[in-house]
């Protein structure tokens, strides 16, 4: 039978992190799934997403199936973390390639999210249900520097300072052809017509520009590569990769928006969050974090560095 509970709230929360606190053992899909059936009333009217703002005295109605309550997948087996950067505010962690944020049928193990609980368990829920503190949009083929908050208030700071642009990471990217010097590409990013996996440049997309400028380039069996720092000025959903194609130098890797055939990195994509700077939350000084190069990008530039002479 449905678990009916009434409460009103006492201080603001996030509609998905009071339902964990009154069910502790609702996950991420649970408490998709409670809202979405329309099984979560706010002040008499349906909650739309989990992400709502409750108020003090706001009223809460909610029904939870026995079997929701489930033990989840964060007791499965994790990897090891890397730690960048550590202090009593916030983190820094090293996350590898193909690695996602959160546990899915196709990936049920080994996610960020389980390495971050496994070392760090309270933060679980900070910035949402099983958001464990990461900041910013993390994409599973994306290597490098990843910001966490470990507290609510470090998470809310850190979270003004992405929206008025004071968090910047820096990306080490490999492109296919000779691209140098500097420019920035200022086109909208929108959904291609019956598919969520892939965008594209689109007059009715939303804004986004991504500066670039050329390190080194290189040449191999009569193709050319060009490594490249890349700066994103907003934050879309595989911007570098969707923009730098469009442009006509799609990531060595890319499948999705560049050659299907990859003589270089058959199992990854060459996109890597080198550096990542932002103003601490609690002294305001500027903190900046490097990530070196994992050892397969480094592979990569070997090889093209020996090859370029011949």
């Amino acid at each position: 039978m449905p678990e009916r509970e009434t409460a009103v709230v006492e201080s603001p929360v996030r509609l998905d992190q009071f339902l964990v606190q009154r069910w502790p053992d609702l996950d991420r899909q649970g408490v998709r799934r409670l809202i979405a059936s329309g099984a979560v009333l706010v002040n008499a009217q349906p909650a739309l997403k989990p992400g709502l703002r409750l108020m003090v005295g706001d009223e809460v109605v909610a029904e939870v199936q026995e079997a929701e309550s489930q033990p989840t997948s964060l007791t499965l087996p994790v990897l090891p973390l890397a730690v960048l950067y550590e202090d009593e505010a916030v983190l820094v962690v090293d996350k590898p390639a193909n690695v996602p944020l959160h546990p899915t049928r196709q990936h049920p193990q080994g996610t960020l999210l389980q390495q971050l609980v496994e070392r760090y368990p309270h933060i679980i829920h900070i910035g949402g249900v099983e958001r464990a503190g990461v900041v910013m949009r993390v994409e599973p083929e994306i290597s490098g520097a990843v910001l966490v908050a470990k507290d609510e208030a470090t998470y809310a700071a850190l979270q003004r300072h992405v929206k008025h642009n004071r968090v910047e990471c820096v990306y080490s990217v490999l492109v296919e052809g000779r691209l140098t010097g500097e420019e920035v590409i200022d086109q909208p990013i929108g959904n291609v017509k019956q598919t969520r996996q892939r965008l594209t440049v689109a007059r009715e997309g939303r804004p986004a520009q991504t500066y670039y400028r050329g390190q080194r380039c290189y040449k191999d069996q009569g193709r050319e590569y060009s490594l490249l720092e890349v700066r994103p000025r907003t934050g879309r959903l595989h911007q570098i990769r969707v923009h730098l194609a469009w442009y006509g130098f799609p990531l060595v890797g890319d499948r999705v928006y560049g050659s299907r055939y990859q003589p270089l990195l058959s199992e990854r994509i060459f996109q890597h969050v080198s550096v990542i700077t932002f103003p601490h939350p609690h002294t305001g000084a500027s903190v900046r974090v490097e990530s070196p190069l994992p050892p397969e990008l480094r592979a990569v530039l070997r090889y093209l560095s020996r090859a370029k002479g011949r």
